[in-house]
């Protein structure tokens, strides 16, 4: 009987101290976890904000201070460096355009003797200057040709047919193809890109280009000194389409019905002017640092969390990129101090990618996944933000082979958080994630990925657009965003039983 009740006291005492260190470690991580704040967040943003930065367009010295100032703030929490060269940078060239003054757009209507009414329209609600244009004035007929894709592999051309030698081309956005549930989908990516638009419309001789984006900022397309480009937002385009008797929305319709072009001359003439400079010198870079695992041999594991820290930058008025993607680089950061901080030491190591070229073409994850700081095989997820600081709820989607990784943010949300969340892992022959996102690139890679965004957004949205500043996120869902990635971030990273 004493041996029975010596193992019961043993068992007794094992228990407490179990108990004792379960609730030593339930303080230590709400300690970090009341750490995090809404006021300094919201200091962090006003910076990246700032005048001195004027947003953020990836090879201006402009970006690149705003890089140094994140790699400052990393250098402070004593996060190490994991770029080139020992330092928090991955640099890379990167060429950009300085719009000089915001040009015009004009409509030409030729009466019946042979006088002409022009109408001029209204920066930046009617038109944006093409930020990436030729320099110069044309004046032409527009031609629409859909959505400008020359795809003789999948039986789809806007261009044949027709003769665009000199004229200015109308187009969407996107492709016919709308379904990434539909393996086919993927067949379109590659056209869905601003860049390859603008490239084929030079191809086909065009000599200007409007662009059915919303009359929004975008230097996501390729730089050709021939062509004059500009945004057009919807009273442009009602304009062009008046006495046609059809509507831009109708053809897109009847186009992804179809999957035929529905290409013809408009008959109406448009003049389009730009004033801007090509700076070929320009640089830009990813910010990389990372907290170091304590394991032996868990620490080679590395587990990738990062978000774009480049804007569109200024076309006449600044685009300060508040929601896209100040929000990411601001929960990232939250979240960064507090694992740096904290006394729960994780066994795995933790990076932290700050991307450059993001909006010009998703250059910095394609420098990085071509030359990556830790081996795509020991890493173990990458997890993308973009546009995390708008809303009431979370999303968050894993690829389905490893939809388990998903259960870290499920249960830090109904734990701690408690806001509404949704998930998805979409099955591995389905096209997830959006084209023009960096997430896409690491999974092409071969890399695990994961995305996070907020929902049921609370206030207006201005993509790529003057408005989008410290006012236009909702700063309580930021901070609760910091807080899960902190508490899921540190159970993942602590979970032996992880499996590749």
């Amino acid at each position: 009987m004493r041996k029975y009740a010596l193992l019961i006291s043993l068992l007794i005492i094992i228990s407490a101290i179990n108990l004792n260190a379960q609730d030593d470690n339930e303080k230590q991580l709400l300690k970090q976890f009341h750490s995090i704040t809404s006021e300094e967040m919201s200091g962090w943003l006003e910076k990246l904000c700032s005048p001195e930065f004027n947003g953020r367009l990836s090879g201006t010295p402009e970006f690149v201070a705003s890089a140094e100032w994140v790699a400052s703030k990393l250098k402070e929490w004593n996060i190490k460096p994991a770029g080139d060269n020992n330092s928090y940078f991955q640099w890379f060239k990167w060429p950009y355009t300085i719009i000089n003054e915001t040009g015009s757009l004009t409509l030409n209507l030729r009466l019946s003797d042979g006088s002409v009414i022009r109408k001029n329209y209204q920066y930046p609600n009617d038109f944006y200057p093409g930020m990436n244009s030729g320099s110069g004035e044309i004046t032409a007929e527009v031609v629409f040709v859909g959505f400008g894709v020359t795809a003789p592999e999948l039986n789809y051309d806007d261009y044949k047919g027709i003769d665009v030698k000199g004229k200015i081309v109308l187009m969407n956005r996107d492709v016919p193809h709308t379904d990434p549930r539909n393996p086919e989908y993927k067949k379109w990516v590659a056209y869905c890109y601003h860049q390859y638009k603008l490239e084929n419309a030079v191809r086909h001789g065009a000599a200007g280009m409007l662009y059915v984006d919303g009359a929004s900022a975008n230097p996501n397309i390729t730089y050709d000194p021939s062509i004059i480009v500009c945004g057009i937002g919807p009273q442009p385009l009602e304009d062009i389409f008046a006495g046609i008797k059809t509507t831009n929305k109708a053809l897109i319709e009847k186009i992804r019905a179809s999957f035929k072009p529905a290409s013809f001359n408009t008959g109406k003439v448009m003049t389009i002017k730009a004033n801007t400079t090509r700076v070929n010198e320009g640089r830009a870079c990813n910010v990389i640092g990372y907290i170091e695992g304590t394991d032996p041999v868990l620490k080679n594991e590395v587990i990738l969390i990062g978000g774009h820290l480049d804007a569109v930058g200024n076309a006449g008025r600044v685009v300060n990129g508040a929601l896209d993607n100040g929000s990411g680089v601001v929960d990232i950061m939250g979240a960064a101090k507090a694992l740096a901080q904290s006394e729960i030491k994780t066994k795995r190591s933790i990076a932290f990618i700050f991307i450059g070229g993001e909006e010009v073409g998703l250059i910095g994850s394609k420098v990085y996944t071509a030359n990556p700081s830790f081996p795509v095989g020991k890493s173990v997820v990458f997890i993308n933000l973009d546009m995390v600081g708008n809303g009431t709820g979370f999303y968050v989607s894993a690829g389905s082979s490893y939809k388990e990784y998903l259960k870290y943010f499920e249960q830090a949300n109904a734990k701690y958080i408690h806001r509404p969340m949704r998930t998805a892992a979409p099955e591995a022959g389905e096209y997830y994630g959006r084209p023009r996102s960096d997430e896409v690139v690491f999974r092409t890679a071969g890399f695990r990925t994961m995305a996070m965004w907020t929902t049921e957004a609370t206030k207006k949205v201005y993509y790529h657009l003057p408005g989008d500043d410290t006012d236009a996120v909702t700063i309580d869902i930021m901070e609760d965003v910091a807080k899960m990635i902190y508490l899921a971030l540190t159970e993942m990273a602590n979970d032996p039983e992880i499996k590749f």
